[in-house]
C-alpha cells in the first residue's frame, strides 16, 4: 500500500502535492486538448531556451573539426540560435578608437563611423554566415573596461570621461560611444551588414568587480545605466536596454541586506530606464570540496517571484528578465575536461530552462553559457570548465581534432521539442514538467530534481485515440558520464525510471494531427504587499486583488520565504478565512550548504476559495528572516479538470454518497455519518491533507455524530471504515 501522503495527493484531485518518498510513482497528467497560454504566450520558443553564448562571426566555429561544417551540424542539426557578443565593442573601442581632438574624454565619432564600415564589409564578404540571420538575435553587452568611467585608459592612451553634472550626466561619454558603435556598426542582414541586435546589456557583471572586490557606490553605477540608455535611445531608435546584469543576485544575503542595497535600489534609480532585467544565474554542484551551492529549484524561484512582485508594486508591469548567462560554475574541477564535469553544467541547464519556460510571457531571452572552444581560457593544460568542443585526446593531452564535449547532450536531448503548449503537470513539485503539441505529435518533458532515481508514470488525457508510437529521450548520470539514450516503443510502458537530476523528453505519435479544443488560460497575480519581518505568533497580511475566476480552475498560493537554517519553513496560511493545507516540501534541494534557506512554498488553493479579492494571513511560530513575497498563480480551464485520478489503486476506496452519507459537508460543528444497507461503521478518522490524524473515533453502528467544531477551518481527508472496508471523502469545515 501506498504512504498515506501519497494516497492524500491522489485523492484530493491535486489539492495536496505532497513530498515524494522513497520509491513512490510521480503521477504525470497531460491534458493534450487543452491548449495553455501564459500571458498569451502559447508556443515553445526555441530562441529563447535553446541557445548557446556566441556569435556566427566567430572564429571558433572554423578550424580542425571532426565535422566538416560546425555551424551547419550543431546550428541547424541540432536547432539552436545564438548568441550574445560581450567582446567585440570592447575590442574595437579599446584598440582602435582614439579620442576626439576637441572633446576631452569623448570618442572619435569618425573614426566610430569608419570601424563600422569595415566591420560591415568584412560581414558582407562572409556570404556563408548570412545564412544564420535566423539564428542570431544577438545581445550585445559591453564589458566594465574600458567602458566604465573610472580613469583606466584604452591601448590608444585615453579614457572616457568621468564628469559628473546635470549637464554631463555620469557615464554619458561611454553611452555615445555606445550608441554610434551600433549605429555605425550593423545594418539589415546580407551585404548591408549583420543585422542590429535588439538588445542591449549595458555593462558585465558591474558589481562583482567594482562593489564585491572595489570601493565603488552601487548608487553610482546605477546612474551609469541611466546616462548609457539615454545615449543610446538617443540616437538608435526601437532598441531595448537593460540592466544591472547580476553576477550573483544573492538577495536574501545578511538578511536581505542585499536586497535593499542592490537590486531595490536598481529598480529605484534606474528602473525607469530600465526595458528589461538582467541577471546571470548559475549553480555551484561542486564547490570548496564538494559543497553544493544550487539556484534551480525553490532558491531561482524566490529570486523571481521578489524581482517580478516589486518590478509590479513600483512600475504597474512586470518588465522583462534576460538571463544572459546561465548553467553551472564547477569549482572543484577547473582542470582537466572529464565528461562528469559537462554533466555538472547539463543537468543544471535542463532544470533551470524549466523554470524559465513557467514565466515565457516575461523571458525575453536566456543564453546557456557555453563558448564554442574557448581556446582563451586555456592554460598550461588547464581547459576552460564551458566548451562545446573538446580535443579529441583530452584528458590525456590537448590534442586532436575538435569534437564534441558531452555539454552538446543538452542540444541533442531538446532538438525535435516544438509545438503549442498544452496542460501538464506533476504530482510533485520536485518533477518538472511541461508539454506542447505538433501536428500529429506531442512532447512531454520531465526534469527530476530528486537526487535519486525515480518512477513516473503519465496520464495522457482529453484524446480519443492511443498512439501510435513513443520516442524516448533520457539525458541521466551513468557512473561517472551523462548518457543520453533513445528508445522507441511499438507498446504501452505502463512507467518509466528517471535517473537522479535526470530529464527525459517522450515523444509520442498519433494516427491523426491532434485537436486542441479546450483552454487553459494561466495568469499570475501579485499581492499588494511584500517583504515583511517575520515576527512569532503574527499574522502577516496580503491582499491579491482582481483575480478572473472561471467555472473551472486551479491555483497556487507562492510564498517566498528567506530564513536562517533551523528555523520553520512550514507558516499556517488563510486565504479568505479558510486554513490551507501547508506541504512541507520545497522545490528542489534542502539547501544546507547555503548561509541561509531562500525559497518558495508552494501551497495548492482549492478553487472554490478564491474570490474577486482576496485576504492572505500567513503566521509563523517563530522570529526570524523575511516574507520576500506573496504571489498566485491561477489557471482558468473551459472544462473540468481532475487531477491524478488515474493513478492505480491505492488501496482505498472512494466513498460511494450512495452507500454512506456525510452532512452536512461543507460543516461547521457536527457531522452525521449514516450507512444504508449491509454496511456497518466501526471507525472514522480524520486527517489534514500533509497526514496528520486529527480524530479518531471508533464506533460500531449504522448512524454516528462526529463533533468537529474544535478544528480550524480548512480542507481535510475523512476516512470510514467499515465491515466492507476502508473509504475515503474529502471534507470541508467553513
Amino acid at each position: 500500500m501506498k504512504s498515506l501522503a501519497t494516497i492524500i495527493g491522489m485523492l484530493i484531485g491535486g489539492l495536496a502535492i505532497l513530498a515524494n518518498t522513497n520509491n513512490d510513482t510521480v503521477y504525470v497528467d497531460v491534458n493534450i486538448d487543452l491548449k495553455r497560454s501564459l500571458g498569451g504566450v502559447e508556443e515553445f520558443e526555441r530562441d529563447k531556451y535553446i541557445t548557446i553564448h556566441a556569435d556566427v562571426s566567430e572564429r571558433e566555429w572554423d578550424g580542425d573539426n571532426e565535422v566538416a561544417d560546425l555551424r551547419d551540424h550543431f546550428l541547424n542539426g541540432y536547432d539552436v540560435y545564438m548568441g550574445r557578443n560581450t567582446g567585440g565593442i570592447q575590442w574595437y573601442m579599446n584598440n582602435l578608437t582614439p579620442e576626439d581632438e576637441n572633446r576631452s574624454g569623448y570618442a572619435d565619432t569618425i573614426s566610430i563611423a569608419q570601424n563600422g564600415t569595415n566591420i560591415k564589409t568584412n560581414y558582407s564578404s562572409n556570404a556563408n554566415w548570412h545564412a544564420y540571420e535566423n539564428r542570431n538575435a544577438q545581445i550585445l553587452c559591453a564589458q566594465l573596461h574600458p567602458f566604465y568611467p573610472d580613469g583606466q585608459e584604452t591601448q590608444k592612451g585615453w579614457a572616457f570621461s568621468t564628469a559628473d553634472t546635470n549637464d554631463e550626466p555620469f557615464g554619458t561619454a561611454s553611452g555615445e560611444y555606445m550608441a554610434h558603435f551600433i549605429k555605425e556598426t550593423y545594418g539589415t542582414g546580407g551585404n548591408t551588414g549583420q543585422p542590429r541586435p535588439n538588445l542591449i546589456e549595458v555593462v558585465n557583471e558591474p558589481l562583482w568587480h567594482l562593489v564585491d572586490y572595489g570601493d565603488e557606490e552601487p548608487e553610482k553605477i546605477f546612474r551609469f545605466h541611466n546616462a548609457v540608455a539615454d545615449q543610446i535611445k538617443k540616437h538608435n531608435d526601437n532598441i531595448d536596454v537593460g540592466g544591472f546584469c547580476t553576477a550573483f543576485p544573492d538577495l536574501e544575503k545578511n538578511n536581505f541586506t542585499q536586497w535593499e542595497e542592490r537590486w531595490k535600489l536598481f529598480m529605484d534609480v534606474a528602473g525607469e530606464k530600465m526595458d528589461f532585467w538582467t541577471i546571470h544565474l548559475y549553480d555551484f554542484p561542486s564547490i570548496n570540496n564538494g559543497k553544493q551551492l544550487y539556484r534551480k529549484g525553490a532558491q531561482m524561484e524566490g529570486t523571481f517571484d521578489m524581482m517580478e512582485q516589486y518590478s509590479f508594486m513600483k512600475f504597474g508591469k512586470v518588465k522583462p528578465f534576460m538571463i544572459s548567462e546561465y548553467g553551472a560554475q564547477m569549482h572543484d574541477y577547473m582542470n582537466q575536461w572529464s565528461p562528469y564535469r559537462d554533466w555538472l553544467h547539463v543537468k543544471s541547464c535542463n532544470a533551470m530552462v524549466m523554470q524559465f519556460m513557467e514565466r515565457t510571457n516575461i523571458i525575453n531571452k536566456t543564453i546557456n553559457f557555453l563558448p564554442v572552444k574557448a581556446e582563451w581560457g586555456y592554460s598550461e593544460g588547464k581547459t576552460y570548465n564551458h566548451r562545446l568542443m573538446r580535443k579529441a585526446n583530452e584528458p590525456d593531452s590537448y590534442t586532436g581534432k575538435w569534437v564534441y564535449s558531452d555539454m552538446v547532450q543538452f542540444y541533442q536531448l531538446w532538438s525535435d521539442v516544438k509545438g503549442i503548449r498544452v496542460d501538464s503537470k506533476a504530482s510533485d513539485v520536485d518533477v518538472m514538467v511541461d508539454a506542447y503539441v505538433n501536428g500529429d505529435k506531442l512532447y512531454l518533458i520531465i526534469t527530476n530534481l530528486l537526487f535519486e532515481d525515480i518512477e513516473i508514470q503519465t496520464n495522457r488525457l482529453g484524446v480519443a485515440e492511443d498512439y501510435s508510437q513513443l520516442r524516448v529521450k533520457h539525458l541521466f548520470l551513468n557512473g561517472n558520464e551523462p548518457e543520453l539514450t533513445e528508445n522507441t516503443y511499438g507498446d504501452h510502458p505502463k512507467s518509466f525510471k528517471l535517473g537522479a537530476e535526470g530529464s527525459m523528453i517522450l515523444e509520442y505519435t498519433y494516427p491523426n494531427n491532434i485537436e486542441l479544443g479546450e483552454q487553459a488560460q494561466e495568469q499570475k497575480y501579485y499581492a499588494e504587499e511584500y517583504y515583511k519581518a517575520i515576527k512569532a505568533n503574527t499574522a502577516e497580511v496580503f491582499h491579491i486583488n482582481s483575480v478572473e475566476l472561471g467555472t473551472y480552475g486551479e491555483a497556487t498560493l507562492r510564498i517566498g520565504i528567506g530564513r536562517n537554517h533551523g528555523k520553520n519553513l512550514k507558516p499556517e496560511v488563510t486565504i479568505n478565512g479558510t486554513a490551507l493545507s501547508v506541504p512541507s516540501n520545497y522545490r528542489g534541494d534542502d539547501q544546507k550548504d547555503r548561509p541561509t534557506f531562500f525559497g518558495v512554498l508552494e501551497i495548492p488553493v482549492p478553487y472554490d476559495l478564491l474570490d474577486e479579492d482576496n485576504t492572505i494571513e500567513v503566521t509563523f511560530n517563530d522570529d526570524g528572516g523575511h516574507i520576500s513575497s506573496l504571489t498566485m498563480r491561477a489557471i482558468i480551464f473551459s472544462r473540468e479538470v481532475k487531477r491524478f485520478e488515474s493513478a492505480p489503486d491505492v488501496g482505498i476506496k472512494k466513498l460511494s454518497l450512495d452507500k454512506i452519507k456525510i452532512a452536512p459537508n461543507p460543516a461547521q460543528s457536527n457531522i452525521e455519518v449514516s450507512s444504508k444497507g449491509t454496511e456497518l461503521l466501526t471507525g472514522i478518522k480524520i486527517y489534514t491533507l500533509s497526514g496528520n490524524i486529527v480524530l479518531n473515533q471508533a464506533i460500531h453502528n449504522n448512524t454516528t455524530n462526529v463533533q468537529v467544531a474544535h478544528l480550524p477551518r480548512g480542507i481535510y481527508l475523512f476516512l470510514v471504515n467499515t465491515n466492507n472496508g476502508e473509504y475515503s471523502h474529502k471534507l470541508v469545515l467553513n
